[in-house]
């Protein structure tokens, strides 16, 4: 019987710890510690020269969230493709290493981030790849899409501040945990919002359904020209109770940065704490043509053209069973649940024995 009771000890404190739940300021102040030390994301040129400098104990584990067929025309060699919308389902989370860093690549960065964001809010060391293969090659049928000066319709700006007000509560975080609650939020996949389309909403004359529009470029950059009506919030110190009750709990949130990296990380936080929170699909690089407004954006000109692996890549052809998930170390969270399921089937059969 004092087995019986130990094992079931056991079972308790396992349980309690693969599924500790969070509070709203649980989820605030895990996004603080995450934003407080800068998004993370890293260079193609940094990411070549690891992967090249002839030390394999210290390459990252590489993630592509593109989708499976743009996977297979080309992707960075060893990387492991893992659909966006699953990328935080319990399953996929026990393939991602705890012991070495983990580098996110889509098509721009903008996905990728949404999905670092939340890697790095669960404890995992991860980076995004800046731009993403747009900014690794130079072969159209690798890198799909990218973005495109020439199509920006060039809409206005204003140097006018609005100053973030309101007293609203913080809305209910998506589910219990911050694991549950990346999986619950990225099964609907991630949230844009096109330039166009926050234009239309803001110029259609019904300021009822207007956004509630975040800057989160630095101040000196919004002071140059940001949207009219948009706020501006430091990603590193917005994360708590003052600056959250300005951002309304029950309207859409757009963020917008430069490129939509910043934006998509803070969008990700923002959504599993419960607000309705979109990024502006590539920021303001797609929204104004100045380039003393827009300040930043995606060059095609500096991209390094670095090799790839697939049917349309520069050195191997595409194994003959595309990896979807790969890795052997588990998270301490899954490890402790797999513990808890182990000691409840050991009670049960120990129980059975004592009654018999």
């Amino acid at each position: 019987m004092k087995k019986l009771v130990l094992l079931n000890v056991v079972l308790v404190v396992s349980l309690l710890l693969a599924g500790v739940a969070y509070a709203a300021d649980d989820f605030v102040a895990t996004a603080n510690a995450y934003f407080s030390g800068g998004t993370k994301n890293i260079s193609a040129a940094d990411l070549y020269d690891n992967l090249n400098d002839g030390d394999t104990d210290n390459d990252p584990y590489i993630i592509s969230v593109r989708a499976a067929e743009d996977y297979a025309k080309g992707h960075i060699k060893g990387a492991v493709n893992v659909n966006v919308k699953e990328v935080f389902s319990a399953g996929n989370l026990a393939t991602y290493p705890t012991d070495q860093q983990i580098v996110v690549v889509c098509y721009t960065g903008q996905n990728a981030s949404w999905v670092t964001s939340g890697l790095r809010m669960l404890g995992y060391d991860a980076y995004n790849l800046l731009f993403g293969m747009s900014g690794w090659s130079a072969n159209p049928e690798v890198y799909h899409h990218r973005f495109d000066a020439a199509t920006v319709p060039d809409y206005p700006t204003t140097t006018e501040a609005t100053v973030a007000t309101g007293a609203y509560d913080l809305p209910a975080p998506l589910a219990d945990t911050m694991a549950a609650a990346l999986d619950t939020f990225f099964s609907g996949g991630p949230k844009y919002m096109k330039g166009a389309d926050l234009y239309d909403n803001l110029n259609d004359g019904d300021t009822e359904n207007d956004p509630y529009v975040i800057s989160v470029r630095s101040a000196e950059d919004y002071a140059k020209g940001h949207i009219k009506g948009a706020v501006h919030m430091d990603p590193k110190t917005m994360w708590n109770a003052e600056t959250l009750a300005t951002i309304p709990n029950d309207r859409e949130v757009v963020v917008y940065c430069y490129t939509g990296q910043t934006a998509s990380q803070v969008a990700t936080a923002l959504n599993v704490l419960g607000y309705d929170a979109w990024n502006m699909a590539s920021g303001m690089q797609a929204w104004s043509a100045d380039p003393n407004v827009y300040v930043k954006r995606f060059n095609p000109d500096t991209v390094p053209d670095y090799p790839t692996e697939g049917t349309a890549g520069e050195t191997a052809a595409a194994p003959a069973t595309l990896p979807t998930t790969g890795g052997i170390a588990f998270p301490v969270q899954n490890l402790v649940l797999a513990l808890g399921f182990a000691t409840a089937s050991a009670g049960a059969v120990l129980y059975r024995r004592n009654r018999s």
